[in-house]
């Protein structure tokens, strides 16, 4: 019985040692992706401070001048080269733009009330209307009124 425990015993401490130098060397694997990282992002820092100064460089004002009188044919700015307010041409006339907003941004009723003249007018809750037809037959030559009612929900607008 006692060699059983010790043999068990030995075989935990060799199953431990054995996790334990797993995690050791994983570690140093990952403490060596670590310092790999930090030269990669040392050497691009370096790299955007050469390009930086390789800026600074070429834009230099005294090098942007000769380069412009080497390359492009400017004058300096003369008093024939500014207009006057009274040569400009006068901004025409844009009407009435809120109207012109309000009628676009109607909704159909209000569109098609505006439109037609034989809308009904309500008064209270009572919608009446009133129409006059002439028959299409030529024999008779009376007139034909026909009043419509109807009701409507009352409704107040606040």
């Amino acid at each position: 019985m006692i060699r059983l425990l010790n043999v068990l015993a030995i075989l935990g401490l060799i199953g431990s040692a054995i996790y334990a130098y797993s995690i050791k060397y994983d570690t140093l694997y990952q403490a060596g992706q670590v310092s790999k990282a930090k030269s990669q992002l040392h050497k691009e820092r370096q790299a955007i401070a050469v390009l930086r100064a390789e800026w600074q460089l070429l834009t230099r004002p005294d090098r942007l001048q000769a380069a412009v009188e080497r390359h492009l044919a400017l004058e300096p700015i003369g008093v024939s080269h500014l207009g006057r307010l009274a040569d400009l041409p006068m901004r025409p006339d844009r009407g009435d733009e809120i109207g012109r907003l309000l009628a676009a941004t109607a909704t159909p009723k209000e569109k098609s009330a505006a439109k037609s003249s034989d809308e009904p007018r309500t008064t209270g809750s009572i919608t009446t209307r009133t129409t006059t037809t002439k028959p299409t037959t030529t024999a008779s030559a009376t007139k034909t009124t026909t009043v419509q009612t109807t009701r409507t929900p009352n409704t107040v607008s606040r």
